[in-house]
């Protein structure tokens, strides 16, 4: 039988409604200790001290770095449920921030966390969540320096939200793709569903990549969350569409698992958190030659190719009514 992992209790006992405000932030303090500078870079006072550029920062180059500033949220029932561990839930937010900082060639470094939780979410719950963020941070190299703690106005309520900031010397934006430019991704797409939404690895190492190639190789980035049908689009310059290889997408294992129409998972179940890029049209046999040297195991794939003209009636007839992920209008668009 499926473990289940409610982060609610009914025994009033267990609840951090009995611990409150002070004793709550006491134990975030001791969960985050490791990974938590001495104030007044850390928790401590009413805001955190942080260094222009943090002294690890792996320049690059001889620019000047530039600060990111990137900020999202778990919600229960909205972005994790009860099928999620506690510890994989906390990865799961820090890893979807940094998969922010990666797509634009960010090495990540400072964040602050707010939870906004009932009093009847569980005190034991809650020490496993704050476990998982720790031990993402430590993997992605992120600093706990503060943060904040409310209660929510109802029962059964958990969010929490990161503010993470990060630092790139040659930030890889959405814009910049040109007709004739391919678009290619980074592993594999669709299924995330089953494990990926929260066991994933941001793509930093082959975001630093990307932004110290020769000038006019790479156009353009972004990471895969909503899904592929809506962020390609958020990369293709006015009046132009992808032409899409649909027998190249990488479709993963899961998909396959999961069956149905492949071709709307691979556009449509979204959360994979891989990197979408714009190559040159001049510049693909060097980039995948590159690709292969520096990561011979991570697959990357071409996918499209930007052309001109609006529509896409190939692509319209593939996926007929489906829908990329919208907040406040999106519901579930891939099939079961």
């Amino acid at each position: 039988m499926e473990k289940k992992y409610f982060p609610f209790t009914e025994d009033a006992a267990a609840g951090i409604a009995t611990l409150g405000e002070i004793k709550i932030i006491e134990r975030i303090r001791a969960a985050f200790e490791k990974i938590s500078p001495p104030a007044p870079r850390g928790i401590g006072d009413d805001c955190a001290v942080l260094p222009a550029v943090p002294e690890n920062f792996p320049a690059q180059t001889a620019g000047t770095p530039k600060r990111l500033v990137t900020t999202d949220s778990v919600i229960f029932s909205k972005h994790f449920d009860e099928s999620v561990s506690p510890e994989n839930a906390g990865k799961k937010l820090i890893r979807r921030n940094v998969s922010d900082i990666a797509a634009m060639s960010g090495v990540p470094a400072d964040a602050v966390l707010a939870l906004v939780m009932s009093g009847d979410v569980s005190a034991a719950w809650l020490d496993r969540f704050l476990r998982g963020v720790a031990e993402a941070c430590t993997e992605c190299r992120v600093e706990l320096s503060g943060g904040d703690v409310a209660s929510a106005p109802a029962k059964h309520f958990f969010s929490a939200t990161l503010a993470l900031t990060g630092f790139s010397e040659n930030p890889l934006l959405r814009t910049g793709a040109r007709e004739g430019d391919f678009l290619y991704v980074t592993g594999t797409l669709g299924g995330s569903i089953l494990k990926k939404h929260f066991d994933f690895r941001p793509r930093i190492d082959e975001g630093r990549f990307l932004a110290a190639l020769p000038d006019s190789i790479v156009r353009a980035c972004i990471d895969v969350t909503d899904g592929l049908l809506k962020d390609h689009a958020a990369l293709l310059p006015a009046g132009t569409h992808a032409e899409f290889a649909f027998d190249s997408l990488p479709l993963s294992g899961d998909a396959r698992t999961l069956g149905g129409n492949l071709i709307r998972r691979a556009f449509c179940d979204g959360e994979d958190y891989e990197l979408l890029i714009a190559v040159a049209g001049t510049q693909t046999d060097f980039f995948e030659k590159t690709w292969r040297e520096k990561f011979p195991g991570i697959r990357i794939s071409r996918i499209a190719k930007i052309v001109s003209g609006a529509e896409n009636p190939e692509l319209s007839r593939r996926l007929a009514d489906a829908r990329a992920y919208e907040h406040f209008v999106s519901k579930e668009s891939s099939e079961a």
